[in-house]
């Protein structure tokens, strides 16, 4: 009974008839839920009158009498074992005593000795100490735990209470409060197992949210139903059109309601900008996860997406068209970093001209506000800044290439600048990214990892502390995760959730999505787009987006075959025998380096290592190595040592610029270096 029920039945009791019949009505009313013990007591008398007559003063009926009262006290004992200590211990005491009694009645007779004063008193006192129980289980101030089966003590912490619980639709909380002294919320995150398996529940449907004002106290939450465990495809994005900074709805919790991710601030909500790291083994769903995330991303109107993924997008070919900027492994994704880092400052700027101190909704229109404005006192009416997500997906081959710090620097300093930074890796390890990478990602979500070194790596430990856990799923749970993100309850952390499921399908709406997003979506700003193409040049201008060979039906009976000859040599015949060699050319090499004609001068050496580094340019490779210069250095005989002479003699020039992993060199765009 709540406390507003006792309020109630108070109330009631003070604004109830009060006639002579109505207090009789109400008397009996309130002592008929008293009234079961002491009928049983009663009948034990009534029935032992006819058993005095028929057994009075016989042996064997003793015997049997006392054996069978022994059996029902037995019979009780074991019958209590789910309840209580307390409940068990009465209910054998109270049919003992009982039983002991009819026993000795039906020998000797009911009249006989004190057994009528036995009778009166022991009975009275039995029947009243069940009714002190009832009341004192509705009391709503009693101190004993309401656990009627005895779960904290199945669990070894038969000392700790539970007060009150709160019921949702396939949700039951409850305030646990352990013993002073000698439990701490600790040792309730430690006993959470033993809860799953005392209620028959798995371990991820039972977790503690320990109180942060206490050290004994927080609440327990418990999921019945496992509601994940239908899958639900993907039908399309949840607020195509809207912002950025609205919710991404990616999936569901394990009670149904939707799982939120936020990725730009909200200086209202006390919000902040976010990273967000995307783990989980091969078939744990992570590839739909992602799907799911950059999805929603993507039919956003006020954000631009950059997207690396040494895999060919394989699983993203449907959504190239609507990426701002798309590149495989390797090299090019070394010049999209740069790109990424070059931006940073010039977005930062940029917003802290207008009166941003973070990237807001507002900043990606154009800026008519006088209070957000880069001139004094009147609107400067500049072309406003989208949102910018950097998406690494397979990242760890694009650790293995750049190194492991290699994203260290764009995820320490780019949330300011309006910018998240996606990091997508099946193993989230101490191997395969740097630790202080990893700290400065604050949200994950986490698909089921190989154990709980991973788990340890990618989940926050008070999470991991409540009940959330990973590593129980592995591949068996495809679509099964964790978030844990700013903006989240702290409820929610420790909460299982599932992403949508993508199939064949969603292939046609995926490239909707795309298509409206090529046609509606935010393109990059002025600013975003002259730092990228000023840190890594025509990378960035020439960009296009690899969306494979193109195959029209119509034009298969025009297709003629595709000569790859040079121009010059279109009219040579086979079949016919090469002309002899001219006087004085019989003793020419070509491509020797040890040939004296091909050793270059010094300076002709320097304006061969200049055209290399602008063939590079050329092709949109910006970021280089000695190693990549060697291949064609090699061809007019210059070694190691040169090339990497070389290689300060540009950098003192400004043609070449360092970068974050040691050996590697940022071709400075040609009008840049000018």
């Amino acid at each position: 009974m709540t406390g507003k029920d006792v309020q109630k039945q108070a109330e009631d009791r003070l604004t109830g008839e009060s006639s002579a019949s109505g207090v009789k009505g109400w008397l009996l009313h309130r002592a008929k839920p008293f009234l079961p013990p002491w009928i049983v007591a009663g009948g034990i008398g009534v029935a032992s009158v006819p058993a005095a007559l028929a057994w009075e003063g016989a042996p064997f009926a003793g015997i049997g009498l006392t054996l069978a009262s022994g059996g029902l006290t037995a019979v009780a004992w074991f019958a209590a074992k789910p309840t209580g200590r307390q409940r068990r211990l009465h209910s054998a005491v109270t049919v003992a005593a009982a039983s002991g009694w009819f026993t000795c009645a039906s020998v000797a007779g009911p009249w006989s000795g004190a057994l009528p004063d036995i009778y009166a008193m022991g009975g009275a006192a039995l029947a009243v100490s069940w009714n002190v129980r009832q009341v004192l289980r509705w009391n709503p101030d009693a101190t004993k735990s309401s656990d009627s089966t005895g779960l904290m003590e199945k669990i070894g912490m038969a000392k700790a209470l539970i007060r009150g619980a709160k019921v949702e639709p396939n949700r039951v909380t409850a305030r646990v409060e352990l013993e002073a002294g000698t439990q701490t919320n600790a040792d309730m995150s430690k006993a959470l197992a033993n809860v799953a398996s005392a209620l028959d529940l798995p371990t991820t449907a039972v977790r503690y949210l320990p109180d942060p004002d206490s050290a004994r106290r927080g609440d327990l939450v418990i999921v019945p139903e496992d509601m994940l465990a239908e899958v639900v495809e993907w039908e399309g994005p949840s607020l195509p059109g809207g912002s950025i900074a609205d919710p991404l709805v990616i999936g569901r919790y394990d009670d149904g309601s939707p799982l939120l991710l936020w990725l730009p601030g909200d200086p209202e909500a006390g919000r902040n900008s976010t990273h967000l790291l995307i783990t989980g083994m091969t078939g744990s769903g992570k590839g739909d996860g992602a799907l799911n995330v950059l999805t929603e991303i993507m039919s956003r109107k006020d954000v631009v997406i950059w997207f690396s993924d040494p895999k060919a997008f394989q699983d993203f070919r449907p959504l190239l068209p609507g990426l701002g900027w798309a590149v495989e492994g390797g090299a090019p994704t070394e010049g999209m970093v740069e790109a990424v880092q070059a931006v940073i400052p010039a977005r930062t700027r940029w917003l802290g001209a207008h009166g941003y101190r973070q990237w807001v909704p507002a900043a990606a229109e154009q800026q008519n506000d006088s209070a957000h404005s880069c001139q004094s006192g009147r609107a400067c009416g500049c072309p406003g800044m989208p949102f910018l997500v950097a998406w690494m997906e397979e990242a760890a081959n694009t650790l293995r290439y750049l190194g492991e710090d290699a994203f260290t620097g764009i995820a320490q300093e780019a949330r300011s600048a309006g910018i998240s930074f996606v990091l997508s890796l099946q193993r989230a390890s101490h191997d395969q990214i740097s630790t202080t990478t990893r700290a400065s990602i604050p949200s994950v979500l986490s698909f089921g990892v190989n154990g709980d070194g991973e788990a340890g790596f990618a989940m926050p430990p008070e999470v991991l502390d409540a009940g959330a856990n990973p590593g129980i799923w592995k591949n068996r749970r495809p679509g099964y995760c964790y978030l844990c993100s700013t903006g989240i309850p702290d409820d929610r952390l420790p909460t299982p959730g599932r992403t949508w499921r993508f199939t064949i399908r969603a292939v046609s709406l995926m490239e909707a999505v795309a298509e409206w997003a090529a046609r509606n979506g935010a393109k990059d700003d002025p600013i975003t787009a002259g730092a990228a193409a000023a840190a890594v040049g025509r990378a960035y201008t020439d960009r296009a987006l690899p969306t494979g060979p193109q195959h029209n039906d119509d034009d298969e009976e025009d297709d003629e075959p595709v000569s790859h000859l040079d121009e010059e040599d279109h009219g040579i015949d086979p079949t016919q025998e090469l002309p002899p060699v001219e006087a004085g050319l019989e003793g020419l090499r070509f491509g020797s380096p040890e040939d004296e004609r091909y050793v270059l001068s010094p300076e002709d050496a320097r304006a061969a290592m200049e055209a290399i580094v602008d063939a590079f340019e050329s092709d949109g490779v910006m970021v280089v190595g000695v190693k990549d210069v060697m291949e064609h250095a090699a061809e007019f005989g210059r070694s190691r040592s040169w090339v990497s002479g070389e290689f300060q003699r540009l950098l003192a020039e400004g043609r070449l610029d360092t970068t974050a992993k040691a050996g590697r060199y940022r071709i400075v765009p040609a009008m840049a270096s000018a």
